[in-house]
């Protein structure tokens, strides 16, 4: 006779119940651990990058780290971007007019780089007067325009580069743009240096203090003399460098630039002022020897939104400048260029 096993019934819901919260509660609680342990590692990064701030001065502001950059951590400190910035690079080619030429030619180098960076919301503009030879990566070009790689050589070659036009200014503007640690240069605006003369008709002469000697040079220009600069002389005055008696250097010269600028600037403040259409006067007279990738209505704009600026801070990055192998090469300092950049396109936050 067969025997019926008779078995235990189990709680089987209970159980189940019993074995759900277990497993949820071992989950919980190994996601609360690798948060915990994630936490950590990112307080300790960020704890180790601002502790290592201050002893990587030069290490905070690389390119990667600047392009699109709206926070920097730098020397221990947080710095937040300056909004709504307008930057134009203005270029002065060694060079004849453009157009005169049967064909493009890329050889013409940038003999004056000033960067202009122009705040709205502070109503300041700076303007960076970068040295020719400042020693800095640029992209060398074939013919057809294809890149081959960076060269370390004096900034003003970059514009050697390209076609002598858009495309060597564009390979300028990368070049300053790299120097600068990647910030963004939007517009340029390049003119051949025989338009020095048509600009100074144009505002009516600028006024300078002649401060060096032009002995040999050009005997209207006496040391020591206020003038009004004419189209006979403010070539020698803003370009004059090798035949120099005392000073033939480019640092020399970039002063003498300086002081031309400022001038320029005060007298093209009046001419606006004087002449609502004097931008499109100017444009049409330098049209033949200007390169830019402004409209001339853009230009405009610029000009009456630079003109409300009193007085433009004129900066130059610190360096040392030594005789190199065939030329005249500057290096500048690093950490004094960092803080320049960190000024200019930043503000500490809070």
């Amino acid at each position: 006779m067969r025997r019926h096993r008779h078995h235990r019934t189990r709680p089987q819901g209970r159980y189940v119940s019993r074995r759900k919260r277990l497993v949820i509660v071992s989950i919980a609680a190994i996601a609360v651990l690798a948060l915990a342990v994630l936490g950590l590692r990112l307080l300790s990064r960020l704890e180790q990058e601002l502790d290592d701030a201050p002893e990587g001065a030069g290490e905070a502001l690389t390119r990667a780290a600047v392009e699109e950059a709206q926070v920097l951590y730098y020397n221990g400190e947080k710095y937040q971007r300056r909004q709504r910035l307008t930057t134009v690079l203005i270029l002065g080619i060694d060079d004849e007019t453009p157009t005169e030429r049967t064909e493009p030619r890329a050889d013409s180098q940038a003999d004056l780089l000033v960067l202009a960076v122009f705040d709205p919301g502070e109503k300041t503009c700076k303007l960076i007067q970068l040295d020719r030879d400042t020693m800095t990566e640029i992209q060398a070009l074939d013919t057809f325009g294809t890149p081959l790689g960076l060269k370390t050589e004096q900034l003003a070659l970059a514009h050697t580069y390209g076609d002598g036009l858009n495309r060597s200014c564009e390979n300028t503007v990368e070049a300053v743009s790299r120097l600068l640690y990647g910030e963004e240069i939007q517009r340029y605006v390049a003119l051949t240096m025989d338009a020095i003369p048509v600009l100074n008709d144009l505002v009516g002469g600028v006024v300078v203090t002649v401060e060096d000697d032009f002995t040999g040079v050009d005997e209207t220009l006496k040391r020591g003399e206020t003038l009004r600069l004419t189209e006979e002389n403010v070539e020698n005055f803003v370009r004059a460098r090798s035949a120099m008696p005392e000073d033939p250097t480019n640092r020399n010269r970039m002063r003498r630039q300086r002081v031309y600028l400022a001038g320029l600037w005060e007298a093209l403040r009046a001419s606006l002022a004087d002449d609502p259409g004097f931008v499109y006067e100017a444009y049409a007279a330098l049209a033949d020897s200007l390169v830019s990738n402004c409209t001339v209505n853009e230009l405009n704009d610029y000009a009456r939104r630079f003109s409300a600026v009193q007085t433009p801070e004129l900066l130059v990055p610190e360096g040392e400048l030594v005789r190199g192998a065939e030329f005249m090469e500057f290096y500048a300092d690093e950490e004094a260029l960092q803080a320049l950049v960190l000024d200019t396109f930043y503000l500490p936050a809070e």
